[in-house]
């Protein structure tokens, strides 16, 4: 399950590398991290995590471990919703994402890594 961590901290990284260059991917990089930082968290708790990319899902998931999990969710309903659908459209669509929706995500990515620290250590 190391393996999530490492992926989601390289998604991670490109999120950050990205934001210079190609705000869109910026989207893409924080939702994938994301989603990996959910299930490796998941699956150290679990010993599995839904088979899904769906973020809600996800974090529904996580609110059974965590009561954080509903809270951070409601918290960023809707920047989570616009990670979800730069999942699709930054690969296959070439939609295009503002500066400050790159920074946002950035900021949801760095919060969600705050709140759920204790398993990420």
């Amino acid at each position: 399950m190391e393996f999530l961590k490492e992926n989601a901290e390289y998604f991670e990284e490109k999120a950050i590398e990205a934001l210079k260059e190609k705000p869109r991917f910026v989207l893409f990089f924080a939702e994938q991290a994301i989603q990996l930082y959910i299930k490796y968290i998941l699956a150290k708790e679990l010993d599995d995590y839904p088979k899904t990319h769906r973020l809600k899902v996800l974090f529904e998931e996580l609110s059974k471990i965590s009561e954080e999990a509903r809270d951070f969710y409601e918290r960023f309903a809707d920047y989570i919703d616009l990670l979800e659908e730069a999942y699709i459209t930054a690969r296959y669509l070439g939609k295009e994402y503002s500066m400050k929706s790159a920074e946002n995500a950035l900021k949801v990515l760095k919060e969600f890594k705050e709140v759920f620290k204790r398993w990420l250590l």
